[in-house]
């Protein structure tokens, strides 16, 4: 099954969008075995095409949804392309359909018959002759556009839709369409741009709002992704991918809190602040729902990480051997009366040192460029 010229692996091989890497990956065993045996015993040629077809796309069903940043874009891009099929159905007005006179052979029409049958070359030539007859055929120049990106040709495709766009401006899924275009260009700032652009005209479609989010969260802008995400969570509350991507932007403020430990190979906790703006990021990520077990475990490792650095511990510092070494020496020099005070300082400036909460401990051990500008160590 496909929707938009992508495949659809969840309804192809029943798998739950919500499903975990291990139950796609046990699903598509199952498939991959039922596909491989029907191909071994094919009665005919056809058949066995047909099982070998279905073979290979289990093998890219792998590919896309048990790599999580994959998963991630198919997910979008299968969500846009079911977004737009519904549009087909249910608001033809928003197809910018162009009405052929009586006497005018309809040159979309044919266009979209034949891309149906996967003709493609077949309905580039009826589309070239649209737009040669009536260059303000807008329908036609935004199908030139999904012909063009389809094959890759992306400069094309983009000059197409501003065609469209500029005889339909308020048109939300050409928007839509010109920002997937920068997508595979991977220019998340100006996709994202063209979706926010699109929510403006479409603000009920979830779809464009969550895409919008998607690329301001690659792009780096995470106040605008998170607004965006919020507000598409108000909709669809519950939704695992939009709890799991709130969840991954607060964990990324948690990290700009924290330190890169080089030798650890991890984020730690280097100050106080660092300390009490891990625990509320954490607190406000876990309070959406956040599904994916490793984002969760991460989460609650940092929010550990947090609790600990505020507790009080012992450590040796190179620095203490010379005082203690000098209350040593005064042992030796002084009367016997102050001995006894020679003594507890050779015991306790060590401990006292030594006595400090886990996060100057850690900040204390960070090479120079990985200290936080507001600590100092001591």
């Amino acid at each position: 099954m496909t929707t938009d010229d992508i495949p659809d692996y969840y309804a192809e091989f029943a798998i739950d969008a919500s499903a975990t890497a291990e139950q796609i990956s046990g699903q598509l065993d199952r498939a991959f075995r039922t596909w491989s045996s029907r191909a071994s015993r094919a009665p005919d040629a056809k058949k066995r095409r047909e099982a070998e077809d279905k073979v290979e796309l289990i093998s890219q069903a792998r590919k896309e949804l048990l790599d999580r940043t994959r998963r991630h874009a198919y997910d979008r891009m299968l969500s846009q392309a079911r977004q737009r099929s519904r549009l087909a159905k249910s608001a033809p007005e928003q197809q910018l359909q162009w009405q052929p006179g009586p006497h005018v052979r309809d040159w979309v029409g044919h266009a979209r018959r034949l891309m149906s049958e996967g003709d493609d070359e077949g309905a580039l030539y009826e589309l070239r002759q649209a737009v040669h007859h009536d260059e303000n055929n807008g329908d036609a120049w935004r199908l030139l556009g999904s012909i063009h990106a389809a094959q890759g040709q992306l400069r094309d495709a983009l000059q197409e839709f501003r065609r469209a766009l500029a005889l339909y401006p308020r048109d939300a899924l050409t928007h839509v369409l010109i920002a997937r275009v920068y997508e595979w260009l991977y220019n998340p700032v100006t996709a994202a741009d063209w979706y926010l652009a699109a929510v403006r005209l479409a603000p009920d479609d979830i779809d464009y709002r969550i895409a919008a989010a998607q690329n301001l969260h690659m792009a780096g802008r995470y106040d605008e992704a998170l607004s965006n995400y919020e507000r598409a969570l108000v909709e669809r509350p519950g939704d695992a991918v939009i709890c799991n991507q709130i969840g991954r932007i607060w964990t990324l403020r948690a990290e700009e809190s924290m330190s890169w430990h080089p030798d650890r190979q991890r984020y730690v906790v280097a100050s106080e602040t660092g300390a009490s703006n891990v625990t509320h990021c954490v607190e406000q990520a876990l309070a959406v729902g956040v599904s994916d077990n490793e984002l969760r475990n991460l989460l609650n490792t940092y929010r550990e990480d947090a609790s600990r650095a505020r507790a009080r511990t012992w450590r040796w510092y190179r620095s203490m051997a010379g005082v203690m070494a000098g209350c040593f020496a005064l042992m030796l020099v002084v009367p016997p009366v102050f001995k006894p005070l020679a003594l507890a300082a050779l015991v306790g400036l060590p401990i006292a040192m030594g006595i400090k909460p886990r996060w100057r401990h850690t900040l204390n051990d960070l090479p120079p460029n990985q200290k936080p500008q507001t600590g100092r160590a001591s």
